[in-house]
Order: C-alpha cells, then sequence, then structure tokens
C-alpha cells in the first residue's frame, strides 16, 4: 500500500463511480443519497496515508467534474477543501477508536456535502439555499456515515489488510 493509486484502488474507484451514477439514485431516500466516493476518501485516510488524502480527493473531485452534469470545479473544490481538513484532522486522533473514525466520517461527509451544495447554488443557480437542499445534506450524511463499517469491512478484505499486531514487553 506505498503507491499512491494502485491496481486495485483504481478499480475500486472505478466501480464505485459506477455504482453511484448508475444504482444509487435509485435508493435515494428522502432527497439523500449515499456518496461512495467520500467512503472511499475516507478509507484512504484511515488505513492508508493520511498524508496523501488532499491528492485522492484531488483526482476523485476531477473526476467526479468530469462526469457531473453542474458547473466544473465545484466537486475538486468541496472534496479538496475537506480533504485538507480531514487530513489535519486526522493526525492529531485516534485512529483506531470506532467513535473517532464515526464523527469523522460524518464531519468529513457533511462538510463536502455543505460545500458543494453551497458552491452550486452560490454559482449556478444564486437562489440561496432552501431547506430542502439542507435535508438532503442531512440525509446524505446519515446514508454515508452508515454505511461506514461495511464499506471498511469490504474494503478490509478487498485490499486484504490485516491487523496491527502489537508488542507488549514481557518484564
Amino acid at each position: 500500500m506505498r503507491h499512491f493509486l494502485s491496481r486495485r484502488l483504481l478499480i475500486l474507484a472505478a466501480l464505485l463511480l459506477a455504482l453511484e451514477y448508475a444504482c444509487v439514485p435509485l435508493f435515494s431516500l428522502l432527497k439523500g443519497h449515499l456518496d461512495l466516493l467520500d467512503l472511499l476518501i475516507l478509507d484512504y485516510a484511515f488505513f492508508w496515508s493520511w498524508e496523501r488524502v488532499p491528492f485522492l480527493a484531488f483526482t476523485l473531485g476531477l473526476v467526479r467534474d468530469f462526469l457531473g452534469g453542474h458547473l466544473f470545479g465545484i466537486e475538486t473544490v468541496s472534496l479538496t477543501l475537506s480533504g485538507i481538513l480531514l487530513s489535519l484532522g486526522i493526525q492529531k486522533l485516534e485512529r483506531e477508536s470506532f467513535w473517532v473514525r464515526l464523527t469523522l466520517s460524518f464531519l468529513f461527509v457533511w462538510l463536502t456535502e455543505m460545500l458543494s451544495v453551497s458552491l452550486g447554488e452560490w454559482l449556478e443557480i444564486s437562489k440561496g439555499l432552501s431547506w430542502d437542499l439542507m435535508g438532503g445534506v442531512f440525509w446524505t450524511t446519515i446514508y454515508t456515515t452508515a454505511l461506514m463499517p461495511g464499506f471498511f469491512w469490504f474494503t478490509g478484505r478487498w485490499f486484504k489488510r490485516t491487523p496491527v499486531l502489537k508488542q507488549y514487553e514481557l518484564f
């Protein structure tokens, strides 16, 4: 896992992009949807390298902007800024705790969605934020954070992660 973009990571990113644009809109509830690329960035931050998260977020933001149907650059800016803040926050916290992961995941997804919606409304439509948009951000954050443990379990098997052995003193 020393490489920034390995073959398995590229395959998983392509699979998640295909699922996000093909299947996830079918399962959107209460104006919220799953954000699978945010989960990939979180997995990379927690288990791979938190130092390289802004670069991965920038790369995935560019891909999402190329595939998206709105103003170019909104997803790149929102994912990159959120990735920078995630990498700054994750280096100071205990990454092994489930509750820390859950809290950071919630905050990361919420910040990414808020930046994306706010920039989209400000640059594209200019009519302001509505309660419908805020509800969509909230439910997207809830759905994505709820899927986090299952997604981390799946990627642990996909990348064949083994738990880190802790060395104990015998004397």
